[in-house]
Protein backbone atom coordinates (compact mmCIF):
# COMPACT_ATOMS: atom_id res chain seq x y z
CA UNK A 1 0.00 0.00 0.00
CA UNK A 2 0.74 3.45 -0.42
CA UNK A 3 2.21 4.62 3.10
CA UNK A 4 3.57 7.75 2.19
CA UNK A 5 4.80 10.46 -0.23
CA UNK A 6 6.60 13.25 -1.09
CA UNK A 7 6.07 15.95 -3.48
CA UNK A 8 8.31 18.89 -5.07
CA UNK A 9 7.52 21.50 -7.80
CA UNK A 10 4.68 19.13 -9.23
CA UNK A 11 1.89 21.92 -10.64
CA UNK A 12 1.21 24.64 -7.70
CA UNK A 13 3.00 22.03 -4.90
CA UNK A 14 6.09 23.58 -4.15
CA UNK A 15 6.70 21.18 -1.15
CA UNK A 16 4.29 18.40 0.80
CA UNK A 17 4.36 15.69 2.49
CA UNK A 18 1.22 13.19 3.47
CA UNK A 19 0.98 9.93 5.81
CA UNK A 20 -1.39 7.93 4.04
CA UNK A 21 -4.19 5.70 5.94
CA UNK A 22 -4.24 1.86 4.65
CA UNK A 23 -7.70 2.66 4.35
CA UNK A 24 -8.67 5.74 4.06
CA UNK A 25 -7.42 9.35 3.40
CA UNK A 26 -9.16 12.85 2.71
CA UNK A 27 -7.93 15.92 0.89
CA UNK A 28 -10.27 18.65 2.07
CA UNK A 29 -9.83 22.22 -0.47
CA UNK A 30 -10.98 24.71 -2.23
CA UNK A 31 -11.22 24.25 -6.06
CA UNK A 32 -8.23 25.21 -7.53
CA UNK A 33 -6.20 24.72 -3.87
CA UNK A 34 -4.31 21.92 -5.41
CA UNK A 35 -6.49 19.15 -4.24
CA UNK A 36 -6.40 17.55 -7.83
CA UNK A 37 -2.50 18.06 -8.34
CA UNK A 38 -2.02 16.17 -5.46
CA UNK A 39 -4.06 13.15 -7.22
CA UNK A 40 -2.38 14.16 -10.48
CA UNK A 41 1.39 13.60 -8.99
CA UNK A 42 0.16 10.46 -7.25
CA UNK A 43 -1.24 9.33 -10.66
CA UNK A 44 1.66 10.01 -12.53
CA UNK A 45 4.08 8.02 -9.84
CA UNK A 46 1.51 4.79 -10.79
CA UNK A 47 1.57 5.72 -14.52
CA UNK A 48 4.60 7.42 -15.84
CA UNK A 49 2.09 10.18 -17.22
CA UNK A 50 -0.88 12.55 -16.84
CA UNK A 51 -4.31 12.19 -17.77
CA UNK A 52 -4.09 16.07 -18.13
CA UNK A 53 -1.45 16.83 -20.14
CA UNK A 54 1.63 14.86 -22.41
CA UNK A 55 3.91 17.53 -22.25
CA UNK A 56 5.55 16.86 -18.49
CA UNK A 57 7.43 20.37 -19.05
CA UNK A 58 3.87 21.78 -17.97
CA UNK A 59 3.58 19.69 -15.05
CA UNK A 60 6.77 21.84 -13.72
CA UNK A 61 5.76 24.00 -10.77
CA UNK A 62 6.21 27.87 -12.01
CA UNK A 63 10.21 28.66 -11.79
CA UNK A 64 11.31 25.00 -10.91
CA UNK A 65 13.87 23.17 -13.37
CA UNK A 66 12.48 19.74 -11.97
CA UNK A 67 9.74 18.04 -10.21
CA UNK A 68 10.32 14.80 -8.07
CA UNK A 69 7.52 12.52 -6.60
CA UNK A 70 9.12 10.03 -3.83
CA UNK A 71 6.62 7.05 -2.01
CA UNK A 72 6.61 5.06 0.40
CA UNK A 73 5.50 1.89 -0.35
CA UNK A 74 4.34 -1.11 1.73
CA UNK A 75 4.57 -4.58 -0.10
CA UNK A 76 5.13 -8.58 0.31
CA UNK A 77 8.64 -7.62 0.13
CA UNK A 78 8.57 -5.43 3.06
CA UNK A 79 8.84 -1.20 2.54
CA UNK A 80 9.83 -0.19 -0.34
CA UNK A 81 10.90 3.72 -1.69
CA UNK A 82 10.14 4.29 -5.72
CA UNK A 83 10.36 7.39 -6.98
CA UNK A 84 9.98 9.46 -10.10
CA UNK A 85 11.96 13.17 -11.17
CA UNK A 86 12.17 15.15 -13.99
CA UNK A 87 14.47 17.43 -15.00
CA UNK A 88 16.34 18.52 -17.91
CA UNK A 89 13.75 17.01 -20.18
CA UNK A 90 14.60 13.98 -18.86
CA UNK A 91 13.15 11.40 -16.71
CA UNK A 92 14.19 9.36 -13.99
CA UNK A 93 12.96 6.57 -12.29
CA UNK A 94 14.24 4.82 -9.22
CA UNK A 95 12.84 1.65 -7.01
CA UNK A 96 14.74 0.29 -3.91
CA UNK A 97 17.63 2.74 -4.24
CA UNK A 98 18.50 1.82 -8.00
CA UNK A 99 18.05 3.34 -11.08
CA UNK A 100 15.08 1.33 -12.85
CA UNK A 101 14.95 1.56 -17.17
CA UNK A 102 10.39 2.11 -17.26
CA UNK A 103 7.97 3.24 -14.64
CA UNK A 104 6.12 0.38 -14.78
CA UNK A 105 8.48 -1.10 -12.40
CA UNK A 106 6.40 0.55 -9.72
CA UNK A 107 3.27 0.46 -11.17
CA UNK A 108 3.69 -3.51 -10.71
CA UNK A 109 4.23 -2.51 -6.67
CA UNK A 110 1.93 0.30 -6.67
CA UNK A 111 -1.72 -0.22 -8.75
CA UNK A 112 -3.03 3.09 -8.58
CA UNK A 113 -6.48 3.69 -10.46
CA UNK A 114 -8.25 7.21 -10.53
CA UNK A 115 -11.79 8.12 -10.87
CA UNK A 116 -12.52 12.03 -11.80
CA UNK A 117 -15.01 14.53 -12.84
CA UNK A 118 -14.06 13.49 -16.13
CA UNK A 119 -14.06 9.87 -15.94
CA UNK A 120 -17.43 10.08 -18.41
CA UNK A 121 -14.59 10.61 -21.67
CA UNK A 122 -13.92 6.47 -21.14
CA UNK A 123 -17.89 6.22 -22.65
CA UNK A 124 -18.04 9.54 -24.23
CA UNK A 125 -14.94 9.71 -26.46
CA UNK A 126 -12.75 6.96 -27.83
CA UNK A 127 -11.31 3.70 -27.76
CA UNK A 128 -7.49 4.77 -26.67
CA UNK A 129 -8.98 5.67 -22.95
CA UNK A 130 -10.80 2.34 -23.09
CA UNK A 131 -7.63 0.10 -24.14
CA UNK A 132 -5.59 2.18 -21.71
CA UNK A 133 -7.73 0.85 -18.98
CA UNK A 134 -8.31 -2.53 -20.30
CA UNK A 135 -4.42 -2.76 -20.54
CA UNK A 136 -3.93 -1.54 -17.20
CA UNK A 137 -6.00 -4.67 -16.07
CA UNK A 138 -4.09 -7.23 -18.54
CA UNK A 139 -0.91 -5.85 -16.88
CA UNK A 140 -1.42 -6.68 -13.17
CA UNK A 141 -2.80 -10.14 -14.52
CA UNK A 142 0.05 -11.10 -17.16
CA UNK A 143 3.08 -10.08 -15.91
CA UNK A 144 4.90 -10.80 -19.79
CA UNK A 145 2.13 -9.01 -21.17
CA UNK A 146 4.01 -5.59 -21.36
CA UNK A 147 6.94 -6.77 -23.00
CA UNK A 148 5.07 -8.40 -25.84
CA UNK A 149 2.67 -5.00 -26.35
CA UNK A 150 6.30 -3.21 -26.03
CA UNK A 151 7.43 -5.55 -29.46
CA UNK A 152 4.08 -5.14 -31.06
CA UNK A 153 4.21 -1.21 -30.57
CA UNK A 154 7.81 -1.16 -31.98
CA UNK A 155 6.65 -3.08 -34.82
CA UNK A 156 3.48 -0.55 -35.60
CA UNK A 157 5.70 2.09 -35.73
CA UNK A 158 8.18 0.79 -37.92
CA UNK A 159 5.55 -0.28 -40.92
CA UNK A 160 3.67 3.21 -40.17
CA UNK A 161 6.88 4.56 -40.97
CA UNK A 162 7.35 2.45 -43.87
CA UNK A 163 4.15 3.31 -45.27
CA UNK A 164 4.70 7.48 -44.29
CA UNK A 165 7.74 6.78 -46.55
CA UNK A 166 6.24 4.64 -49.32
CA UNK A 167 8.49 1.83 -49.08
CA UNK A 168 7.88 -1.16 -50.75
CA UNK A 169 5.80 -3.63 -50.41
CA UNK A 170 8.97 -6.08 -48.78
CA UNK A 171 9.72 -3.74 -46.14
CA UNK A 172 6.10 -3.51 -45.15
CA UNK A 173 5.82 -7.01 -45.21
CA UNK A 174 8.92 -7.29 -43.28
CA UNK A 175 7.34 -6.08 -39.92
CA UNK A 176 4.30 -7.90 -40.43
CA UNK A 177 5.52 -11.26 -38.88
CA UNK A 178 6.15 -9.23 -35.71
CA UNK A 179 3.15 -7.85 -35.63
CA UNK A 180 1.51 -10.72 -36.01
CA UNK A 181 3.26 -12.93 -33.32
CA UNK A 182 3.11 -10.14 -30.90
CA UNK A 183 -0.41 -9.01 -32.10
CA UNK A 184 -2.12 -12.05 -31.80
CA UNK A 185 -0.63 -13.01 -27.80
CA UNK A 186 -1.92 -8.96 -27.14
CA UNK A 187 -5.31 -10.03 -28.73
CA UNK A 188 -6.16 -13.47 -26.58
CA UNK A 189 -4.42 -11.33 -23.29
CA UNK A 190 -7.04 -8.78 -23.54
CA UNK A 191 -9.84 -11.09 -24.95
CA UNK A 192 -9.50 -13.31 -21.78
CA UNK A 193 -9.43 -10.95 -19.62
CA UNK A 194 -12.49 -9.16 -20.64
CA UNK A 195 -14.76 -12.24 -20.79
CA UNK A 196 -13.45 -12.35 -16.49
CA UNK A 197 -13.88 -8.12 -16.46
CA UNK A 198 -17.35 -8.61 -18.12
CA UNK A 199 -18.96 -10.26 -15.43
CA UNK A 200 -17.86 -7.90 -12.57
CA UNK A 201 -18.90 -4.67 -14.62
CA UNK A 202 -22.14 -5.85 -15.67
CA UNK A 203 -23.50 -6.73 -12.07
CA UNK A 204 -21.53 -3.31 -10.80
CA UNK A 205 -23.57 -1.31 -13.74
CA UNK A 206 -26.97 -2.91 -13.06
CA UNK A 207 -26.51 -2.02 -9.52
CA UNK A 208 -25.62 1.81 -10.15
CA UNK A 209 -27.71 2.16 -12.88
CA UNK A 210 -30.33 0.06 -12.45
CA UNK A 211 -30.42 -1.20 -15.97
CA UNK A 212 -28.77 -3.96 -18.10
CA UNK A 213 -25.51 -3.10 -19.20
CA UNK A 214 -22.87 -5.01 -21.09
CA UNK A 215 -19.64 -5.23 -22.22
CA UNK A 216 -17.89 -7.03 -25.45
CA UNK A 217 -14.41 -7.18 -26.25
CA UNK A 218 -13.94 -6.07 -29.70
CA UNK A 219 -10.88 -6.87 -31.63
CA UNK A 220 -9.02 -4.68 -34.20
CA UNK A 221 -9.97 -6.14 -36.79
CA UNK A 222 -12.42 -8.42 -38.95
CA UNK A 223 -13.75 -11.78 -36.59
CA UNK A 224 -14.01 -13.96 -39.81
CA UNK A 225 -10.31 -12.98 -40.77
CA UNK A 226 -6.58 -13.83 -39.29
CA UNK A 227 -4.25 -10.74 -38.24
CA UNK A 228 -1.66 -11.76 -41.24
CA UNK A 229 -4.88 -12.16 -43.86
CA UNK A 230 -6.13 -8.60 -42.15
CA UNK A 231 -2.67 -6.38 -43.14
CA UNK A 232 -2.40 -8.47 -46.29
CA UNK A 233 -5.91 -7.61 -48.07
CA UNK A 234 -5.32 -4.36 -46.40
CA UNK A 235 -1.65 -2.98 -47.79
CA UNK A 236 -3.00 -1.08 -50.21
CA UNK A 237 -5.58 0.87 -48.30
CA UNK A 238 -2.36 1.46 -45.89
CA UNK A 239 -0.07 2.59 -48.50
CA UNK A 240 -2.95 5.33 -49.31
CA UNK A 241 -3.82 6.53 -46.27
CA UNK A 242 -0.22 5.54 -44.89
CA UNK A 243 -1.25 3.81 -41.88
CA UNK A 244 -2.01 0.59 -39.99
CA UNK A 245 -6.24 0.16 -40.37
CA UNK A 246 -5.57 -3.51 -38.82
CA UNK A 247 -4.47 -4.72 -35.33
CA UNK A 248 -4.89 -4.72 -31.60
CA UNK A 249 -3.96 -0.74 -31.10
CA UNK A 250 -8.15 -0.77 -33.14
CA UNK A 251 -9.55 -2.60 -30.78
CA UNK A 252 -12.31 -1.66 -27.86
CA UNK A 253 -14.24 -2.29 -25.04
CA UNK A 254 -17.84 -1.76 -26.05
CA UNK A 255 -20.07 -1.01 -23.57
CA UNK A 256 -24.07 -1.02 -23.77
CA UNK A 257 -26.96 -0.41 -21.56
CA UNK A 258 -30.56 -1.47 -22.64
CA UNK A 259 -29.43 -2.77 -25.41
CA UNK A 260 -28.12 0.36 -27.02
CA UNK A 261 -24.81 1.64 -27.38
CA UNK A 262 -23.78 3.70 -24.44
CA UNK A 263 -22.53 6.89 -25.80
CA UNK A 264 -25.29 7.73 -27.69
CA UNK A 265 -28.11 7.46 -25.17
CA UNK A 266 -27.14 8.19 -21.74
CA UNK A 267 -26.90 11.53 -19.74
CA UNK A 268 -23.54 12.79 -18.32
CA UNK A 269 -24.06 11.27 -15.40
CA UNK A 270 -25.35 8.14 -16.26
CA UNK A 271 -21.68 8.16 -18.96
CA UNK A 272 -20.37 8.74 -15.28
CA UNK A 273 -22.05 5.68 -13.47
CA UNK A 274 -20.94 3.49 -16.53
CA UNK A 275 -17.07 4.48 -16.42
CA UNK A 276 -16.88 4.22 -12.97
CA UNK A 277 -18.54 0.75 -13.28
CA UNK A 278 -15.97 -0.10 -15.29
CA UNK A 279 -12.99 1.03 -13.38
CA UNK A 280 -14.68 -0.24 -10.25
CA UNK A 281 -15.01 -3.92 -11.84
CA UNK A 282 -11.34 -3.59 -12.74
CA UNK A 283 -10.31 -2.65 -8.73
CA UNK A 284 -12.84 -5.38 -7.81
CA UNK A 285 -11.60 -8.34 -10.11
CA UNK A 286 -7.71 -7.58 -8.87
CA UNK A 287 -8.76 -7.45 -5.07
CA UNK A 288 -9.83 -10.84 -5.52
CA UNK A 289 -6.69 -12.01 -7.19
CA UNK A 290 -3.51 -10.14 -5.51
CA UNK A 291 -2.63 -9.67 -1.92
CA UNK A 292 -2.30 -6.06 -2.53
CA UNK A 293 -5.21 -3.51 -3.02
CA UNK A 294 -5.19 -1.03 -5.16
CA UNK A 295 -5.09 2.29 -4.65
CA UNK A 296 -8.01 4.07 -5.41
CA UNK A 297 -8.13 8.08 -5.84
CA UNK A 298 -11.45 9.42 -6.08
CA UNK A 299 -11.26 13.06 -7.21
CA UNK A 300 -14.25 14.98 -5.72
CA UNK A 301 -16.93 12.19 -6.10
CA UNK A 302 -19.58 14.01 -5.45
CA UNK A 303 -18.81 16.31 -8.63
CA UNK A 304 -22.55 15.86 -11.63
CA UNK A 305 -24.10 13.21 -9.33
CA UNK A 306 -27.17 13.63 -7.25
CA UNK A 307 -27.69 12.68 -3.78
CA UNK A 308 -28.93 9.22 -4.81
CA UNK A 309 -26.17 8.44 -7.53
CA UNK A 310 -23.55 9.50 -5.18
CA UNK A 311 -24.98 7.36 -2.43
CA UNK A 312 -25.08 4.68 -4.43
CA UNK A 313 -21.51 4.90 -6.12
CA UNK A 314 -19.85 5.40 -2.74
CA UNK A 315 -21.63 2.21 -1.45
CA UNK A 316 -20.39 0.00 -4.23
CA UNK A 317 -16.86 1.26 -3.10
CA UNK A 318 -17.53 0.48 0.47
CA UNK A 319 -17.53 -2.80 -0.82
CA UNK A 320 -14.37 -3.24 -2.73
CA UNK A 321 -10.70 -3.64 -0.51
CA UNK A 322 -9.10 -0.44 -1.91
CA UNK A 323 -6.84 1.65 -0.60
CA UNK A 324 -8.81 5.29 -0.75
CA UNK A 325 -7.36 8.97 -1.53
CA UNK A 326 -10.39 11.18 -2.10
CA UNK A 327 -10.68 15.10 -2.34
CA UNK A 328 -13.46 17.55 -2.04
CA UNK A 329 -14.49 20.75 -1.48
CA UNK A 330 -16.56 20.30 1.70
CA UNK A 331 -16.78 17.31 4.74
CA UNK A 332 -19.80 16.90 3.60
CA UNK A 333 -18.48 14.87 0.38
CA UNK A 334 -16.25 12.47 2.15
CA UNK A 335 -19.71 10.97 3.99
CA UNK A 336 -20.13 7.56 3.89
CA UNK A 337 -16.79 6.96 3.25
CA UNK A 338 -14.07 5.40 5.55
CA UNK A 339 -12.07 8.85 6.33
CA UNK A 340 -9.36 8.03 9.05
CA UNK A 341 -6.93 10.73 7.87
CA UNK A 342 -7.47 14.54 6.58
CA UNK A 343 -5.54 17.00 5.05
CA UNK A 344 -6.20 21.05 4.16
CA UNK A 345 -4.77 21.88 1.53
CA UNK A 346 -4.67 25.84 0.07
CA UNK A 347 -2.28 27.16 -2.47
CA UNK A 348 -0.76 23.84 -2.92
CA UNK A 349 0.03 23.89 0.54
CA UNK A 350 -0.72 20.84 3.20
CA UNK A 351 -1.98 20.45 6.79
CA UNK A 352 -2.41 17.69 8.59
CA UNK A 353 -6.55 18.01 10.59
CA UNK A 354 -6.75 14.41 11.74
Amino acid sequence: MLASVDIENFRCIKDAHLDFDPEGTGILGKNASGKTSLLEALYFLGHGRSLRTNVRGKLLREGSSFFRIVSNIQTSRGSLVAGVEFANDKTRVRLAGSDVASVSEVAEILPIQLIDPGVHRLVEEGSARRRRLLDWGVFHVEHNFLQVWRRYQRALLQRNAALRAQLGIDVIAAWERELVQCGEIVDRAREAYAAILKVGFEAMASALLQESATLAYRRGWPEQETLEDALVTRRRRDQQIRTTTAGPHRSDLVLSLSGGAARDRVSRGQQKLLACALILAQVELRARRAAVPTCLLLDDPAAELDVDNLGKLLAAIAKIPAQLVVTSVSPAGLEGINIRRMFHVEQGALTRML
